[in-house]
């Protein structure tokens, strides 16, 4: 840590035992999340013989991503009390909990209870935490910092989806699941590595608590004629005064202090936290359901998606690694390469609506999928702290979750109900790329408005 004398301001190492960190969030990612990025190809067989529809498939999801995003938001005071070191062992005690759990299930119900609910809680308290620990050991290589944890554990995404073929093939769907149950385990291993590191925050809170003890202190040596002055009526002088009582905080002024909603004022910030929201929900549904719409749309069996989706995992690399590198380099802002990489999805997602029926354009189309998911996902945690302050961060990142999830909630089952009622993914996929293309035309207006403002 660099701080040159008492009281600075906290500057992150941009280094050190920072690559550590991002070894764990490496260790931590790879490890739990292969099953629900692998949901598809797990369990869709068993789908079609329980007769569960795309609106149910696609709201199974959708309650994981919103339970997931929802906990970031209520989890944000969590952070703050325990830090991320604690609340990484408890999400992800949660989350091996619901896939070992999932390995048993029979039922919808089940699912919805290990797949939404436990696996869908447990990510939305551990991911906040690894976020804070790159923040808090990351300021001016924060950008690749992200990269190269998001890297990492995609490396792994890309061997798992033919694993798991392989494993289904000859186990069959429970030992599958069990097997990724004690992969799962080592993410225990990485929260152990997510050691704290000191703000500057303690400071301020050890000044604060001494100023408060030099005041008791002050008090307790008031003489008794001083104190006998303070009450009413004990002197002419001071017949109608009485010792102010200070008033106490308001249940909703303390919720508001809490969860820092004075964010909410800020219009730059409430602006990019709705165009996330609006493309998550949109982006987050096609990728989830990108292994039930290949086998409709273009005709491909459990290997050939398999194969696809470690192609797609492959390109996501690259997008995670090369495209903020690109940014870096030409100092493009976060905000516009995401807005990029929408724009990318929209086109690639309807040529493949056109062409789908090709197995050349449907492996071309998803790699160039993989490749704009992967850049959003550097681009996606770092636009935020672009907007507040190291110390706001936690529920930054809360609100902003929490807002993605109601949106994942409402928007997201809905593109499952278009192909129940249509028989057809073709236009799913044309209301994913409007919807993404909302949040590119939101920011636009959102630029050109601070222009004319800061121009007047």
């Amino acid at each position: 840590m660099d701080k040159s004398k008492k009281g600075d301001e906290f500057v992150p190492p941009d280094g050190g035992y920072g690559w550590v960190i991002v070894f764990a969030i490496v260790l931590i990612n790879a490890s739990l999340l292969t099953l629900v990025q692998c949901f598809g190809i797990i369990y869709k067989d068993e789908f079609s013989s329980m007769g569960i529809t795309a609106a149910e498939t696609s709201f199974l999801l959708h309650l994981h991503s919103s339970l997931y995003c929802s906990f970031g938001f209520f989890g944000s005071p969590l952070l703050k009390k325990y830090g991320f070191r604690i609340i990484a062992f408890f999400g992800a005690s949660m989350m091996i909990s619901g896939i070992f759990l999932s390995s048993f299930v029979n039922s919808y119900g089940l699912l919805i209870l290990s797949i939404s609910i436990l696996i869908g809680i447990g990510q939305g308290m551990l991911m906040p935490a690894t976020y804070l620990a790159t923040y808090t050991y990351f300021k001016k290589r924060l950008t690749v910092a992200v990269s190269l944890s998001a890297t990492g554990a995609t490396v792994c995404l890309i061997f798992m989806p033919k694993i798991c073929d392989i494993l289904l093939t000859h186990v069959g769907r429970k030992y599958t699941v069990l097997t990724l149950f004690a992969i799962s385990l080592l993410s225990l291993v990485g929260c152990y590595l997510l050691k704290t590191l000191e703000t500057g925050n303690e400071l301020d809170k050890e000044t604060e608590l001494l100023n408060t003890k030099n005041e008791s202190n002050e008090e307790k040596c008031l003489t008794k004629d001083e104190e006998n002055k303070l009450k009413p009526n004990s002197n002419p002088v001071y017949k109608d005064t009485t010792i102010p009582v200070k008033k106490e905080e308001s249940l909703s002024k303390k919720i508001y202090n809490l969860f820092d909603l004075q964010l909410l004022k800020q219009t730059s910030y409430v602006l990019v936290v709705i165009g996330l929201g609006i493309s998550f929900a949109a982006e987050l549904n096609i990728i989830l359901m990108m292994q039930f719409v290949l086998p409709e749309l273009s005709g491909l069996n459990r290997s050939d998606v398999a194969s696809i989706t470690s192609v797609q995992y492959t390109s996501d690399i690259t997008g995670r690694l090369v495209v903020p590198l690109v940014s870096h380099y030409f100092d493009i802002p976060p905000k516009i390469m995401y807005g990029g990489s929408l724009l990318a999805a929209t086109f690639s997602r309807t040529v493949l609506a056109t062409f789908g029926t090709s197995k050349v354009v449907a492996y071309t189309c998803c790699a160039l999928l993989g490749l704009t998911k992967g850049s959003r996902a550097v681009f996606q945690s770092v636009i935020i702290p672009k907007y507040v302050a190291l110390e706001k961060l936690p529920t930054a990142n809360g609100l902003n979750m929490l807002f993605m999830g109601a949106v994942s909630l409402v928007l997201g089952p809905i593109i499952g109900l278009i192909h129940d009622r249509t028989g057809s993914y073709v236009p799913a996929l044309h209301t994913a790329s409007a919807l993404s293309c909302t949040c590119v035309l939101l920011w636009v207006l959102e630029f050109i408005l601070s222009k004319r403002k800061s121009g007047s």
